[in-house]
């Protein structure tokens, strides 16, 4: 069964190779499938890397302008995604940092909400785990969340994170071992009843 599903994701990574091209050469629905392809993936990673609400919106079409307007430079023999997330990486890193400057401290806004389908209690359960994610992610330092973000929701390899955040595959790994180390004891102590951050 695995054999059949490789060769598909193959032909899909293929094809996206060539939105940029296509779009730079006029086709109009190039761009569209990307933005469709993609769009749940980069407003995903702004909810979690903590993009406020008001602004969260701006940010997306500022990354998809950004993409656009640097739609030349891809290079198709280069995977799309991780290109694609560098520009994303950036602009959120860029958006944090004013937005701190601007109030002096940030604050996670996730207004994520699960889907009704599930039961009040496993609705109950995934609202405090949200909860919980909210207070811990942001208690991460910037390049530790960055790391665990780009993984687990872009996701993306170790080695294309290490590409997009422009830093060495080891310090990614050393990264990431931090980030969960420190969600794991901030989950200890939420679930021991202590409070603390996650470092």
């Amino acid at each position: 069964m695995s054999l059949d599903a490789e060769p598909m994701e193959a032909v899909v990574n293929l094809d996206e190779r060539h939105w940029l091209p296509r779009h730079c050469r006029g086709d109009r629905s190039a761009f569209a499938e990307l933005m469709d392809a993609y769009q749940s993936a980069v407003y995903g990673y702004l909810v979690r890397c903590g993009v406020p609400s008001a602004s969260r919106d701006d940010v997306f079409q500022e990354i998809f302008v950004k993409i656009h307007l640097a739609a030349a430079s891809y290079q198709p023999s280069r995977p799309l995604r991780p290109w694609l997330f560098t520009i994303a990486a950036n602009n959120v890193r860029n958006h944090l940092r004013d937005e701190s400057r601007r109030r002096g401290s940030g604050s996670v806004d996730v207004d994520s909400r699960p889907s009704s389908d599930h039961g009040p209690q496993t609705l109950a359960e995934i609202d405090e785990t949200v909860a919980w994610l909210e207070q811990a992610l942001p208690r991460l330092p910037l390049e530790q969340r960055e790391v665990l973000l780009l993984g687990s929701v872009a996701g993306l390899r170790l080695q294309d994170i290490a590409t997009v955040l422009e830093i060495p595959l080891n310090t990614v790994k050393t990264l990431t071992r931090r980030a969960r180390m420190g969600l794991a004891k901030a989950l200890a102590e939420h679930a021991s009843g202590t409070t603390g951050g996650a470092s």
